[in-house]
């Protein structure tokens, strides 16, 4: 991606790895019409009770973030 941004040419990374360049200006969707769908995102674990204090912690800190993010796409 560096390179891309310093102009040696097209790349071709996951959009949250480029978003910040993309918002800076220093990169831009060329082939747009050649993007593919977006895939859908599962939080998949065992279910035991209690769930883990870690487990907990993070499902609490990534859904509100998975859930900003997906409705921003």
């Amino acid at each position: 991606m560096l390179a891309a941004i310093a102009g040696a040419g097209l790349t071709r990374v996951m959009s949250y790895k480029m978003d910040a360049a993309k918002q800076a200006g220093t990169l831009a969707i060329v082939l747009d019409d050649f993007e593919p769908e977006p895939l859908p995102v599962h939080i998949v674990y065992s279910p035991r009770k209690p769930v883990p204090m870690k487990l907990r912690a993070f499902l609490n800190w990534m859904t509100p973030r998975l859930k900003t993010r997906l409705a921003l796409d």
